[in-house]
């Protein structure tokens, strides 16, 4: 049976805005928790999803990383969604600084000895869209998130690892514009596990412009 993990922020961890202080949708409306029922004996799920995470550049979110990454090796799968916290919490959004420091994340991830000699897949998966409608103050974000998709497509092409934009997929978020909705966990669910039915991962990895199979709807 294939491992995977899934490393993100709070859509991974599966975060409910509807309390007054927010709260954890329950397993069965989760989509790490979806995905790990339906496709039970074909692949193991692993999700590491923390509230306010932003991608890891200092040396106690890197521990807290390569702890989890130890704990679950060897893995078939690395999947990171990240980048949307990054953005919401500059004062002047800009993708440029947040795809920088996925670029050096991902360098760093690949060359870790576990992706190295296990030959563990990367699938970067850029994040939903932000929906501005209850504050303006995100309207700058989703801009600046919509540069930041293009910019992370052109990351894996560099890399020649697997990317999925989930902006494209039509998603139910929350009220907050910001989490996805039960609804919309249900379809990422979806879209993941049609992912995992299909990708390669005893394709190695390519020069951005020989990577044909690293798109993935």
């Amino acid at each position: 049976m294939k491992k995977v993990l899934f490393y993100g922020d709070s859509n991974t961890y599966g975060f409910d805005p509807r309390g007054m202080m927010g709260g954890r949708l329950p397993e069965s409306e989760r989509w790490t928790d979806i995905i790990a029922k339906k496709m039970h004996g074909e692949w193991r799920v692993f999700a590491d999803g923390m509230n306010g995470r932003v991608i890891p550049d200092n040396p106690y979110s890197l521990l807290s990383l390569d702890k989890s990454v130890l704990e679950y090796s060897p893995l078939d799968l690395f999947a990171v969604m990240l980048g949307t916290n990054d953005l919401v919490n500059m004062s002047v959004p800009d993708a440029e600084t947040v795809a920088a420091k996925m670029r050096d994340f991902i360098e760093r991830q690949l060359n870790r000895t576990e992706f190295i000699d296990n030959k563990t897949g990367f699938l970067l998966i850029a994040p939903p869209k932000i929906l501005p409608h209850m504050d303006e103050n995100l309207e700058e974000a989703e801009a600046q998130r919509k540069r930041l998709s293009s910019e992370l497509d052109i990351i894996a092409q560099e890399f020649g690892i697997f990317f999925a934009d989930a902006s494209e997929w039509d998603l139910e978020m929350s009220f907050d514009g910001l989490h996805m909705s039960s609804e919309g966990h249900e379809l990422f669910a979806e879209k993941i596990m049609g992912i995992l039915g299909s990708i390669d991962l005893t394709a190695e990895r390519q020069e951005a412009d020989d990577y044909v199979c690293a798109y993935l709807a």
